[in-house]
């Protein structure tokens, strides 16, 4: 083979190294960089008469937290809308007129903010006070997403209307009905200030009047006949907009529905209503201004999770939502639905369609957040990322390469699985197996904490995971009771955490980060200096389902001073651990990164015993103690092994070093391409990369990219 080097040459989508070709790509975003990635959530939308869409989330790590679509098309990302930068977060609404995008956004001074004065003369930041809080509208241009100042504007662009600045108050709605927006505000408890309502001018942003509400301030929507609709917990009443006087008119929750927002379609005189309880559809109500009626439904009820003759459970499709967050229609008949996945959020899907004939028009997407993704072996035109299954067209170089196929976290099925639970472990690793000729795919949570098992059954789930194994750490510090380490296998098929189906043991170490599943299904967990944790696979019962034995520990091998990452190959009996070691220590210990130094071990369950084994190969991966200079960065973040190379995974950039596999010796450096103008988010959890060798010898590596929400996919040749 020709080493490679991290000497290379601009080659259109693609590097050139050393006369060998590699290529960056992407799935699972329609968007490979920062100025046309989609964000991996949408909590609202507002539509536009003209058909033109704006996003909103609380937090999107690339900074679209709005986003401004049309056609299809991402045309503007409003500068600065949020993601924490410079004390900025996002609000819960957002509204367009013919000129302007206008969003909710909370300004602090504490997070890189200045004194300084803007053009206005007023202040870019407010103080640095623990009690002061600037709750704004940010106004800019729909077209650039640049900020549109006014005269008498806030922030370091003077285009912040403050509308109060106490931390404790909270604006919970906004609405725009010709040149005048509406803001539900939040009071004081202290001083028995009520919830309210403030109106201002669009175009000069001017405050008009305000008036007090009798209701908790909720989501707000003008209808255009003199009317404001606010979200009042299970019902959606209506108000004189100009005085909040209540009207007689009030849409009810219906049972089991579940919302974020609504609208009203102003053309038709309708409220809207998404729904993200268990039918996954759009609830469309008529004779709104008389007596509102419930008179049709929009979208499959049971969305992506239902199953019929033509599609499986977890199957995508047209009119499959898979988390309905918004909807709203447009003056020609279209109708829009930005969906955020059910199952713990990381899927942001904005669709529209004809309403009448149903055709659909189009579709953006920004599938995963903080994920990688594994190759089905068996089936290799598949990728699985942790709640998804993407068919990947592997002539697709420099672009995205995927086609998203199926959702496998249901949580109506399957209420207890760790990647639904609302406060369960954030789920960003994924291992795709096959055993016994049967398909698995198993999780973990960020910091390696946790391990998750699913099966599949087709003909009664299709695509949706089935679990039926979870383990995760313990605490054996935890009064006045120790917490074991949990471990439990399913044996009876039921999904159901059976109280006999646990094998919980003594935890060692709290702070393993390292659970990990072979390609023989075997589980392993480092725990630092305490040893290496191992479950054999026994075989697949009745059910189809992988038994273990009964936990068993090694003792650390020498090489190292503690298993921060592990990796086991299955076919040639090798475990490979990261971590820290005499020559390249940490005496301050730098939790996050997985150490300084790799160390394999041949033949190693054929040789285990109650006594350390020896490396039989070490190498030094880099490492910088943390410090100002930030060189830390590019410390070793996670690693794999595949063919004849093991990846390390640096903490940013997304870069990855290639090492030989037999000597340990540097071949070359992988680095994201022109193809995503050389952008790249962090590697920020333990097993963040998986790769694959194709028959032909090409590499196919999979590694995070946790800026702009998708997986980065590097092709190289040995």
């Amino acid at each position: 083979m020709k080493r490679l080097t991290s000497t290379f040459l601009l080659c259109s989508s693609f590097l050139i190294l050393n006369g060998q070709e590699y290529n960056t790509s992407w799935i699972a975003n329609d968007g490979g960089w920062e100025e046309s990635h989609i964000p991996h959530d949408m909590l609202n939308m507002y539509v536009h008469t003209d058909g033109t869409v704006a996003t909103i989330c609380g937090w999107d790590e690339g900074g679209t937290n709005v986003g401004v679509y049309r056609d299809g098309r991402l045309i503007s990302r409003p500068e600065g809308s949020g993601t924490g930068g410079w004390g900025r977060f996002s609000g819960a609404q957002v509204v367009l007129d013919d000129k302007y995008v206008y969003q909710l956004l909370t300004q602090h001074g504490c997070d890189g903010g200045n004194d300084q004065l803007n053009g206005n003369g007023l202040r870019q930041f407010p103080p640095c006070d623990k009690a002061i809080e600037w709750k704004t509208i940010r106004r800019y241009d729909r077209e650039t997403g640049n900020g549109a100042p006014f005269a008498k504007g806030y922030g370091y662009k003077g285009d912040m209307l403050v509308v109060c600045a106490e931390k404790e108050r909270h604006m919970k709605g906004l609405a725009i009905n010709a040149d005048r927006l509406y803001v539900s505000v939040t009071g004081c408890k202290d001083s028995a200030q009520p919830d309210s309502v403030k109106i201002y001018n669009a175009r000069t942003m001017e405050y008009i009047k305000g008036y007090p509400l009798p209701v908790a301030a909720g989501v707000l929507y003008a209808d255009g006949r003199g009317g404001l609709w606010m979200m009042a917990g299970n019902s959606i009443i209506r108000m004189k907009e100009d005085t909040g006087e209540r009207l007689a008119q009030t849409v009810f929750l219906p049972e089991g529905v579940e919302v974020l927002s609504f609208s009203i379609d102003t053309q038709r005189g309708r409220l809207l209503l998404p729904n993200r309880g268990k039918d996954l559809n759009v609830l469309i109500y008529d004779k709104i201004f008389d007596e509102p009626v419930l008179v049709k439904t929009f979208g499959m009820r049971g969305g992506v999770f239902s199953g019929n003759q033509t599609y499986l459970k977890g199957q995508a499709g047209p009119l499959r939502f898979s988390g309905p967050a918004g909807a709203g229609v447009d003056a020609k008949g279209n109708i829009y639905v930005c969906n955020t996945t059910v199952s713990g959020g990381r899927g942001a899907v904005l669709e529209a369609y004809e309403e009448e004939s149903r055709k659909a028009l189009w579709k953006v997407e920004g599938l995963i957040f903080t994920a990688t993704a594994d190759i089905d072996r068996q089936h290799p035109e598949y990728m699985y990322t942790p709640e998804k299954i993407h068919l990947v067209d592997y002539t697709k170089k420099g672009e995205r390469m995927d086609r998203l196929v199926a959702y496998t976290a249901d949580p109506f099925s399957f209420p207890d699985d760790e990647r639904v639970l609302k406060d369960g472990a954030f789920i960003t690793s994924c291992w795709k197996r096959t055993i016994g000729g049967k398909s698995f795919m198993f999780v973990s949570d960020m910091y390696g904490g946790m391990i998750a098992g699913y099966r599949f059954d087709k003909e009664k789930h299709g695509y949706v995971g089935i679990p039926f194994l979870f383990a995760n750490n313990g605490d054996p510090d935890r009064k006045p009771q120790k917490q074991p380490l949990r471990f439990w296998v399913d044996k009876n098929g039921d999904a159901r955490r059976d109280a006999g189906e646990w094998a919980n043991i003594d935890e060692m170490n709290q702070y393993s980060m390292s659970f990990f599943v072979d390609q023989k299904g075997n589980i392993w967990r480092g725990s630092r200096g305490q040893g290496i944790l191992f479950w054999r696979m026994t075989g697949l019962n009745e059910h189809g389902i992988p038994q273990y034995d009964s936990a068993r520990l090694f003792p650390l091998p020498e090489g190292t001073n503690g298993a921060k990452r592990v990796w086991y190959d299955a076919e040639m009996d090798e475990l490979f651990v990261a971590g820290f070691s005499a020559e390249r220590q940490d005496p301050t210990d730098t939790w996050w990164c997985m150490g300084s130094t790799i160390a394999k071990y041949s033949n190693f369950l054929k040789n285990a015993n109650d006594k350390p084994l020896k490396a039989d190969m070490r190498f030094f991966i880099p490492f910088q103690r943390e410090d100002n200079s930030r060189s830390h960065k590019l410390n070793g973040k996670a690693f794999c092994v595949e063919g004849n190379f093991i990846f390390v995974s640096l903490a940013q950039e997304g870069i990855v070093h290639v090492y030989n596999r037999s000597d340990g010796k540097k071949w070359g450096e992988l680095k994201p391409d022109d193809a995503v103008h050389k952008q790249s988010g962090w590697s920020d959890f333990n097993y963040c990369i998986n790769a694959y060798r194709q028959p032909d010898g090409t590499y196919i590596v999979m590694n995070e990219e946790n800026a702009f929400a998708k997986v980065m996919v590097y092709r190289m040749k040995e």
